[in-house]
């Protein structure tokens, strides 16, 4: 039987549970946002972006020219910025609704996991005991990565895989 307290059984243990809570999560993320809003954000975030560095532009150089009208033009590409954050913005914001259902799943994994919820201590569990779960090489030494750093490092990986093969927000750019 594998003993989950010892390495590398606990690293492979908890890689293939962040991917696997990175997953459900993108599928629940793709399955709730709907396309079009999705295709949206991307717009939004190339116009805002494009718009950003025009103004910046255009702000040097009626600075260095002290060209009035570039300056209104300016404050006009800053106020359109504004709307165009704020449209973003509220469509971020409807995203969140499936905020509640992931936080609820990573609870219960993380009670999987540790045999704690918040500060209460449920049941023993190999893995809960506060130790080094995975070792990653670096140049000249070993880093001791406990359960919060290791399953924090692979489900960033993962769910930024899964986003970009998802067509994700913020991943597709």
């Amino acid at each position: 039987m594998l003993d989950l307290s010892q390495i590398p059984y606990s690293m492979i243990f908890v890689l293939c549970v962040s991917v696997v809570m990175s997953l459900i999560v993108s599928l629940i993320n793709s399955h709730f946002t709907p396309k079009e809003q999705r295709e949206r954000l991307v717009a939004l975030r190339r116009d805002i972006t494009e718009l950003n560095r025009e103004k910046n532009e255009n702000l040097k150089k009626a600075k260095s020219t002290g060209d009035k009208k570039l300056l209104k033009k300016v404050q006009r590409q800053e106020r359109e910025l504004l709307q165009l954050q704020s449209q973003m913005a509220s469509i971020s914001l409807r995203q969140m609704r499936v905020f509640p259902i992931t936080f609820i799943m990573f609870l219960l994994v993380w009670l999987f996991l540790t045999g704690r919820l918040l500060y209460w201590k449920l049941f023993e569990s190999p893995l809960g005991n506060g130790g080094t779960v995975a070792y990653l090489p670096w140049i000249n030494e070993v880093a001791g990565l406990n359960l919060f750093l290791w399953y924090l490092l692979s489900s960033l990986l993962s769910g930024i895989l899964f986003s970009r093969v998802f067509g994700l927000t913020g991943a597709t750019e």
